[in-house]
């Protein structure tokens, strides 16, 4: 009979609700793990399971039998190269999970438990699933040329500074050729972005992978990204692929002894409501930004929702305790009824980097 960890879970949360022990009184015996968490990446279902080993030890002087192996999951499978470890002596476990229906991001568990601590330790394989293909014609309905792609545009979801974004997505060749990229020389993509299929060569009526890697540190932007790449392929034609995202300076967390030295951001109101305006007149407000920290702050972008909105920021950087005016105008010419514009402030402020501001008003 198979147990499921979260059954497991259960059962021992019950164990010390009816048996309370003294958290000082239980020593952990567990296994010295090089990784207990492992990223296996793409799992496309017909190129069959996708595995990952991890590597224990047992540190201590007493031998270490392994009593359970538990997944909480049929498409995992686990072998193990022993189950006596003396002291120092490796453990290699080896998982392999298999495509199941679900598609989309995963994360499985496995637990691994001893005569030396009965509670066991949680490994972790995390990946993306592309399950297996019944329909390419529904599946896939978005065509870039001889192409299928499941949805419009390819999402980058939130993307951040600190590192490049590595996504997957599956597309379907419906030509009677085979497909492959054009020449890196000849592609004319942002710098920030790129794109390899995997396999390089996409048979006809067969399913790849599109590998595209974001570096949002050099795309010279924040917030909402929206961009049509045009990518050449093996037939000597241009295609046009939507890409759109989110991007997101990254900051590192704050002690709470800095949270008075770091630039703070203050806005004098976030919410305007101009109540009832003519949609033949523009309305303004102004604003007062504010740096309430004793480091510099840099106003990164201002944007609005709409060309409508203008922002006049007169400098974008305020040094500790300096104050500026920041004009926003809004025409409402051509709009009628309830109206709402947002302004969105990017700054180096590490609490606060996103701040909105919100216009709203009645158009007579």
């Amino acid at each position: 009979m198979k147990i499921s960890i979260k059954t497991l879970i259960i059962a021992l949360i019950t164990f010390f609700l009816v048996n309370p022990v003294d958290a000082q009184e239980i020593e952990r015996k567990l296994l010295d793990w090089q990784n207990k968490s492992l990223y296996i990446g793409p799992v496309v279902a017909e190129n069959g399971s996708s595995t990952v080993e991890f590597f224990g030890k047992n540190p201590y002087a007493d031998s270490l039998v392994i009593t359970d192996v538990i997944t909480d999951c049929g498409c995992t499978v686990v072998e193990y190269s022993k189950d006596t470890l003396v002291q120092d002596d490796m453990f290699r476990l080896t998982v392999s999970y298999n495509s199941d229906y679900r598609g989309g991001e995963f994360k499985k568990y496995v637990l691994v438990r001893s005569n030396l601590d009965i509670y066991g330790d949680t490994l972790v394989i995390e990946g993306i699933n592309f399950p297996v293909v019944d329909d390419p014609v529904k599946n896939f309905p978005y065509r870039v040329g001889p192409l299928g792609f499941r949805l419009p545009m390819i999402n980058m979801g939130q993307v951040f500074t600190n590192e490049p974004k590595l996504k997957f997505y599956d597309v379907y060749n419906f030509s009677n050729e085979a497909v492959s990229l054009a020449d890196l020389a000849v592609q004319n993509w942002p710098q920030h972005i790129q794109i390899t299929f995997e396999p390089a060569l996409i048979e006809a009526g067969q399913r790849a992978l599109v590998s595209l890697m974001f570096d949002a540190e050099n795309a010279g932007a924040f917030g909402y990204y929206r961009e049509n790449l045009q990518v050449q392929l093996n037939d000597g034609e241009s295609y046009e692929l939507g890409l759109t995202g989110s991007i997101l300076e990254y900051f590192e967390p704050v002690p709470q002894s800095m949270a008075s030295v770091i630039p703070r951001l203050h806005i004098s109101n976030t919410e305007v409501d101009f109540k009832e305006i003519s949609s033949s007149k523009l309305v303004q407000k102004v604003f007062d930004f504010s740096n309430l920290g004793q480091e510099p702050l840099l106003i990164r972008q201002v944007s609005s929702s709409c060309e409508c909105v203008q922002i006049d920021l007169p400098k974008n950087e305020l040094f500790p305790g300096e104050k500026i005016e920041v004009l926003i105008t809004f025409d409402p010419k051509g709009r009628k009824g309830i109206d709402h514009k947002h302004v969105t402030v990017f700054t180096n402020d590490p609490i606060n980097p996103v701040r909105t501001i919100t216009l709203r008003s009645m158009i007579k």
